[in-house]
């Protein structure tokens, strides 16, 4: 038995090896465009199967379900009173049983009507001070652990600052019911005049009215992902990007739908184990599958925008030291140009654009450029960057060896072996060495180089 299971695991680890050297080999780049489309999905879906293979993805949706059912109620409320304020509250009740009466169909109503229950007994216009921040802190709350969940997708580390945190947040919260109610408005004016008014008296018009009676609802139901994706994440994302993740994310929901409908709310023998509490059961599942779908369509949305991480991954690369000293001087040299040119500061989603390098090997640079003082950061939104002093003198070797001596962990105080003393005398003396020859060398002489070798590019 463990010799056959050994053969097993030898056999699917030989076939992934053997996808992997497929999927990843070098190409000419003139490959015909439905075989380039064809690679670069089958890398994407690859790239999405490691992440759920590792368990995150999964972990996160769990998390957002106890937010969610935390903060539903408290959300609603909001909503019902922005609505409420518009004259058109009534239109709530009808909205969420249209939501979730595909996946959860006879108990859908029951939900609906609990729900609307507790929002109608929530009076916002007489909640204390204090029960009115209560409300609104679980309703930031609830944003902020999903901003670290799409965080987590985009390889983000930084979130967003308290201050964009509250204003964005509820912007979202007062806009949403807006754009939900004119999105209605448009996809049934879409289907039941415009369409009906113009193909009605076609041959094929019936077929044709068929067909944009399913194609509508995906449109806006990806415009709608695509409108998350964009928005959550603390990064600037691609609306193309977003739109092929809003439009994975709609498939993969409206397959959801279909099992619901099919196997767990009409087949399910759940129901008479879990007997009253088998609505509240569905109800977390809905809820988690949800979850799980948009992750893995803002995943999706990531690898599509970043191609280079299909391959690598959501983990830091393992750079060389002579790298990492590279990318770090790299940034402090782009920060000094701007300054010395009076041009806006260098932000974060500008430095990932212009190196085209990982997110998270920038953060690291700038962060030991924080803590060795010579940048510091704006208050603006998004964060940009400034020398922390004078520059304009500064040599090359010497921020280099400030970058060399930064350590978050120094080595604790010990008797020093003679190997060690012997090795330290010998950088000690390439370094001098070093600093002899280009102990000189400053920025600008970087930037004169840079700019003669973009002259003698342009005209070969």
């Amino acid at each position: 038995m463990a010799t056959t299971t050994s053969s097993l695991f030898s056999r699917v680890q030989e076939l992934r090896e053997r996808g992997e050297e497929f999927l990843w080999r070098e190409r000419s780049g003139n490959e015909p465009l439905p075989l380039r489309f064809l690679l670069r999905t089958l890398q994407i879906i690859y790239a999405v199967a490691r992440d759920l293979g590792s368990g995150q993805v999964s972990l996160r949706a769990m998390g957002l379900v106890y937010y969610t059912v935390i903060a539903s109620v408290p959300m609603l409320a909001l909503t019902f009173s922005v609505l409420k304020g518009l004259g058109v509250h009534n239109t709530l009740e009808p909205t969420l049983l249209r939501v979730l009466e595909p996946f959860l169909g006879e108990y859908a109503s029951d939900i609906t009507g609990n729900v609307v229950d507790f929002v109608d007994n929530i009076r916002v216009d007489v909640l204390s001070f204090v029960s009115l921040g209560v409300l609104l802190y679980t309703v930031l709350a609830m944003m902020q652990k999903m901003e670290a969940a799409f965080n987590y997708i985009w390889s983000v580390n930084q979130p967003r600052s308290l201050g964009s945190r509250i204003s964005e947040y509820l912007f979202a919260v007062i806009v949403s019911p807006l754009l939900i109610l004119i999105s209605v408005g448009i996809a049934s004016y879409v289907n039941t005049n415009f369409f009906v008014e113009h193909l009605e008296d076609l041959r094929f018009g019936a077929r044709i009215l068929q067909f944009m009676g399913w194609l509508m609802p995906i449109v806006f139901m990806s415009v709608a992902f695509a409108f998350v994706y964009s928005f959550i994440p603390n990064i600037r994302v691609n609306f193309t990007s977003a739109w092929v993740g809003g439009i994975v994310t709609t498939f993969a929901w409206m397959l959801m739908g279909w099992i619901f409908r099919n196997f767990i709310t009409v087949e399910s023998a759940n129901a008479a184990i879990y007997a009253a509490f088998f609505v509240v059961i569905l109800l977390m599942l809905f809820i988690y599958l949800g979850w799980f779908v948009m992750l893995i369509g803002s995943a999706v949305a990531f690898y599509h925008q970043y191609p280079s991480r299909t391959r690598i991954g959501r983990k830091l690369p393992r750079l060389s030291i002579a790298e990492q000293e590279e990318v770090t001087l790299t940034v402090a040299a782009l920060i000094i140009r701007r300054f010395q040119l009076g041009e806006p500061p260098w932000s974060m989603p500008e430095l990932i654009q212009h190196c085209n390098l990982n997110a998270q090997v920038l953060q690291a640079a700038l962060d030991t450029l924080k803590d060795i003082q010579f940048v510091y950061e704006t208050s603006d939104e998004p964060k940009r960057y400034l020398p922390g002093g004078s520059v304009h003198d500064m040599g090359i070797l010497e921020l280099r060896n400030k970058i060399r001596a930064h350590s978050i962990d120094h080595m604790p105080a010990r008797e020093i072996s003679r190997d060690q003393l012997a090795v330290r005398e010998f950088l000690k003396n390439a370094d001098s060495i070093l600093d002899e020859k280009l102990g000189d060398e400053r920025f600008a002489a970087l930037y004169q180089q840079a700019d003669d070798n973009k002259k003698g590019t342009h005209q070969t």
